[in-house]
């Protein structure tokens, strides 16, 4: 099987009580990990991380989510709760993982921490990442209605950074993408002959196939690497029109009991631009 080594609560966790969610704690069979979700006292109510020996490798991983408004929990500011303890599980871990409920505003934060986290799994986000971004960390996020299952296979064989091969994978594909539409269907002209008096096409020949060529370089140093596979459920599991809808209907009343929540830092009162609805999953916007 799979297997589940922590669960790390969000917003919408919540939606139904923290009572629910503590019901939920005590049936699973697996960890639930927030190092900023407190009680009303401030006192944590999940261990903010743990440690799991991997295949002989220490995987620290630290549960977070972004500010969130509940009458019933208090959520310290995530980058405070990170700031307290991300030292102390980076000197138990060889690799450390953030899962992370994020608001945009926060994941830009991390990104300008300098803090020693390897890889982000984020929820809080409709977004189905294609690799981790160009920013420092890399950073995921599987959508919001669990149609695809990401697989990360972490290479570990030394203490230097990871190197998230989907990246260089995609650099590849893009620039392969644009200079075969430059061929104009016929994908075994020489574009040098083609576009020989047109020098600022040539110029963008040159910037792709240098692109393809580093790309290529930076995935043949090996390494620690992250290798991403996804896996579309929706062509091996049948779906069910009627669970959707229990979805759909359940998010509908979540919002209705909270409101949707504004992103962090906007003042109160202050317009919020409509965010459109995916309901086939496919990431885009259908209204």
């Amino acid at each position: 099987g799979i297997g589940c080594h922590a669960f790390s609560p969000g917003s919408k966790d919540f939606a139904a009580g923290l009572r629910f969610v503590q019901e939920m704690q005590i049936l699973a069979n697996f960890p639930f990990i927030s190092a900023n979700i407190q009680d009303s006292n401030g006192n944590r109510l999940f261990d903010p991380y743990l440690i799991a020996d991997v295949e002989g490798i220490s995987v620290g991983i630290i549960g977070l989510a972004s500010n969130f408004a509940h009458s019933e929990v208090f959520v310290q500011d995530p980058m405070e709760a990170l700031a307290e303890l991300v030292n102390e599980v980076d000197n138990q871990s060889d690799v450390l993982i953030l899962m992370f409920d994020s608001q945009e505003a926060d994941i830009i934060k991390l990104q300008t921490s300098g803090y020693p986290i390897d890889l982000v799994i984020r929820s809080k986000s409709k977004t189905r990442s294609q690799d981790g971004g160009k920013r420092d960390i890399p950073a995921y996020s599987c959508g919001d209605r669990g149609k695809y299952l990401y697989q990360f296979d972490l290479t570990i064989l030394d203490s230097g950074e990871l190197v998230d091969l989907a990246v260089y994978e995609n650099q590849i594909s893009q620039a392969e993408k644009k200079l075969n539409k430059m061929r104009q269907g016929n994908l075994m002209v020489d574009l040098r002959s083609l576009y020989q008096d047109d020098p600022q096409t040539l110029k963008k020949i040159d910037a792709y196939e240098s692109q393809i060529e580093s790309a290529k370089q930076a995935l043949e140093q090996g390494g620690n690497t992250i290798q991403l596979n996804k896996h579309e459920l929706a062509k091996t599991v049948t779906d069910r029109p009627d669970i959707l809808r229990i979805v759909d209907n359940g998010k509908s009343k979540r919002d209705q009991l909270f409101g949707p929540q504004p992103p962090s830092g906007t003042p109160p009162g202050k317009n919020q631009k409509h965010i459109g609805h995916d309901h086939d999953g496919d990431g885009i916007p259908d209204h």
